[in-house]
């Protein structure tokens, strides 16, 4: 299955609060996002005013609440527009994100096959997150190698790969099953966003060209 269960979609009738924000996944720059509140009382933390302002209307208005009052109206004019070419549904957006979903499984299948890569954990959507196999298997060696790996792989001048690191509480990888040797408190971790459609099409090269650098650093 190449979408998201419906489960995580349902709960958020449940939740007390949710940020949209249509960076990225929604194909939108920065600028364009929201929290939304189940109760509108919330937004009396949040109201302000000032002497040149009013509103004739006892009802919560968005310019006593909003924390950027007089942000630009094109952002959300772009992100509407955007949704009137390709809905939030998955025979509309859903065609765009889907292959990099795709990708994302299909390389952490690959993974689990791989001797120098592993994988951190199972992708939620489009990201796959892991690491070097290494031994000694301690967070000190790891490091190191992911550090390694970064630095050579976008510094190739002929063929760069771009790559991004990130880190986690030693905790999480034996949370998740990973033993390793506990001798720094954080892990560097290898994340690669698997965002574009062609990511798809690319992913082998991709996956061949990250292994080979692993193997050799």
């Amino acid at each position: 299955m190449d979408g998201v269960e419906s489960p995580p979609w349902r709960a958020i009738a449940q939740c007390d609060s949710i940020v949209v924000d249509p960076h990225k996944h929604g194909l939108q720059p920065y600028g364009c996002g929201a929290i939304l509140f189940a109760d509108p009382e919330v937004g009396r933390f949040y109201r302000h005013d000032s002497p040149y302002t009013y509103f004739t209307s006892d009802e919560p208005h968005l310019g006593e609440i909003s924390l950027e009052c007089s942000r630009a109206g094109a952002a959300a004019a772009a992100l509407w527009l955007t949704f009137r070419l390709m809905p939030p549904t998955p025979a509309g957006l859903g065609t765009v994100l889907r292959p990099g979903r795709r990708a994302a499984l299909r390389w952490t299948e690959l993974l689990a096959g791989s001797p120098h890569l592993a994988t951190f954990q199972a992708p939620e959507l489009d990201i796959v997150t892991y690491f070097p196999v290494c031994d000694p298997p301690s967070l000190s060696t790891l490091n190191k190698r992911t550090d390694a790996i970064v630095q050579r792989g976008m510094n190739d001048p002929d063929d760069p790969v771009f790559l991004a690191s990130y880190t986690v509480a030693a905790p999480q990888l034996a949370a998740r099953g990973h033993r390793v040797i506990v001798d720094e408190p954080e892990a560097h971790l290898l994340r690669s966003v698997m965002m574009k459609p062609e990511m798809e099409l690319y992913l082998d090269r991709l996956e061949a060209r990250i292994e080979g650098i692993a193997s050799s650093t």
